[in-house]
């Protein structure tokens, strides 16, 4: 526990530090985040897309913002950053531009160290200690964008100004620190962690209504969450369809909308899709220790409780993900799904004596 609050106290200290001068949120956050190896104001390019059509260059993340000039279809951007709905991009004649991420296709890495495109690593998990809310801004007078319920798991990006930083959906959102208890920090590194630390971890969200459907898609998404929870063996391949699957009513499953190719048809495990993303996006955050073998997007759209381009269907035998513990130590796969709040949790197992 000692470790656990230095790491705590010094990861609070860094984000402090990184983000002192900047006075707005939202973006700003992603992108002071990005900009920190930035020489001369000019950012590390980490990635690099295909528009898939005409662009307007836009001088703020924002559809309504002045235009800085125009891309052609199929044009190469240089990109930097990203949060949760947009692109940061550089041109040499223009400097920092933005583009909407789902306008840009064929996004690869062009350094070899550059993290996995498409999530921003998370750095705690907490659990709500009163019902409470999450913010569109670092206040409670502000928009209420999702009703959180106490006892329900989150994670998040850092801490400032004593709100938690929270990408939530497209969007980002804010949770007071005091409406918070169970703090956990992800471990630092690999090497760092020891069994039982977290390695990393990502959070979605899903409506809580009392329809029947939706009361369907609850249940599939605690049941999928209960049969991916266990220890993973180094070398081990895990195939989702194989360890939730099959969808059926003697698995536990119920019948609710199930998204395929952008269009919804009804069916039984509806909402396991989610998990599967979920679980996903924490993988994304683990490098080269994981061998993502198979993974495919719901539709060109993506699947909206998650950043553009990180979703990941299953369900059937060209949906599914898959992948293998490229690490010498096992994982285990901790998730929960509580009150609208899904949570995976990536945790270094004990290796067999």
């Amino acid at each position: 526990m000692k470790r656990f609050l230095s790491v705590f106290f010094l990861f609070c200290a860094v984000a402090l530090f990184a983000l002192a001068q900047a006075d707005d949120y939202g973006s700003d956050v992603c992108l002071q985040y990005f900009m920190q190896n930035a020489v001369n104001g000019v950012p590390q390019i980490l990635y690099s897309g295909i528009t898939k059509t005409g662009l307007s260059m836009r001088s703020q993340p924002d559809r309504s913002s002045d235009p800085l000039g125009t891309l052609n279809a199929h044009a190469t951007v240089q990109i930097f950053g990203f949060d949760q709905t947009w692109l940061y991009c550089w041109d040499e004649n223009v400097g920092i531009y933005y583009l909407v991420r789902q306008t840009v296709d064929e996004i690869t890495k062009v350094r070899s160290d550059a993290p996995a495109y498409g999530v921003i690593p998370n750095h705690y998990v907490a659990t709500f200690s009163v019902d409470t809310a999450l913010y569109a801004e670092p206040s409670k007078n502000s928009e209420k964008i999702f009703e959180c319920t106490a006892n329900s798991r989150i994670s998040f990006w850092l801490i400032r100004d004593g709100w938690a930083v929270v990408p939530y959906r497209r969007l980002i959102g804010y949770v007071y620190l005091g409406d918070l208890t169970n703090l956990e920090p992800v471990a630092p590194s690999v090497d760092y962690a020891k069994p039982g630390d977290i390695l990393s971890v990502f959070t979605t969200f899903y409506s809580v209504k009392d329809t029947e459907l939706n009361i369907g898609r609850m249940e599939n998404i605690r049941v999928g969450c209960s049969y991916i929870n266990n220890v993973y063996q180094p070398g081990e391949e895990f195939n989702f369809n194989q360890i939730a699957g099959p969808y059926r009513r003697s698995r536990g499953y119920m019948p609710t909308p199930v998204l395929v190719d952008g269009d919804t048809t009804a069916g039984y495990g509806g909402g396991t899709c989610q998990v599967s993303t979920t679980l996903y996006n924490a993988l994304l955050q683990l490098g080269s220790g994981i061998n993502i073998l198979w993974r495919r997007p719901h539709g060109p759209s993506g699947a909206s409780y998650a950043p553009h381009g990180v979703d990941a269907a299953v369900g059937a035998q060209n949906l599914n993900l898959i992948f293998e513990d490229a690490f010498d130590f096992p994982i285990e796969i901790d998730s929960t799904a509580t009150n609208g709040a899904l949570c995976i949790c990536i945790r270094k197992a004990a290796s067999a004596s």
